[in-house]
């Protein structure tokens, strides 16, 4: 009797093999065609937290005000070339500058489609026309992000991906905006 392939040995086939191919898609997909990342800090509050894991696209090639991207320049405390996550307010040709923590892009405040923290005593610079093949980056907590502010426009060589997505904590997932 035992040995034999019964009804549900066949069910479990039925349903445990494409189980198992739908998982390995999944994860090719969530591994191939996505970077991972860690946020690091509170630059990106409150759009962005601490420890918050995310996904990101491979390559980035049609930038947009708005987006929230990673990009790789010198810290300014090490020197070293890390990622960094900020939102571009303004892509090549615009006019940008900021006062006190707020981009006006082209003469016109940043939309308010998204929120970001400003201060008073936040870092203003005056205008300029970013260059071709670049992005000017935001962090969405002014008072404390090093961003464009500091390095001037990135080049789009130096942006690795696009933010996407929130995958952890659990409570978090969601996409970005």
């Amino acid at each position: 009797m035992f040995g034999e392939p019964g009804r549900g040995d066949r069910i479990a086939r039925m349903i445990g093999i494409p189980l198992l191919l739908l998982f390995i898609a999944i994860t090719a997909v969530f591994y191939v065609l996505f970077a991972h990342l860690a946020v690091e800090g509170d630059s990106m509050l409150p759009t962005l937290r601490d420890a918050d894991r995310v996904l990101i696209t491979k390559g980035y090639d049609d930038p947009r005000a708005g987006d929230i991207v990673v990009v790789k320049v010198r810290s300014r405390h090490t020197g070293e070339l890390r990622d960094f996550i900020k939102r571009v307010v303004a892509v090549e040709g615009d006019t940008v500058r900021v006062d006190r923590g707020v981009a006006y892009i082209n003469g016109v405040r940043e939309a308010d489609a998204y929120d970001f923290l400003t201060g008073e005593d936040d870092v203003s610079t005056p205008e300029l026309v970013v260059p071709e093949d670049h992005v000017y980056v935001l962090g969405d907590n002014r008072p404390i992000s090093f961003d464009s502010r500091f390095y001037g426009p990135v080049p789009l060589s130096a942006t690795t991906g696009r933010i996407v997505a929130i995958y952890a904590p659990i409570g978090r997932i969601g996409t970005v905006d």
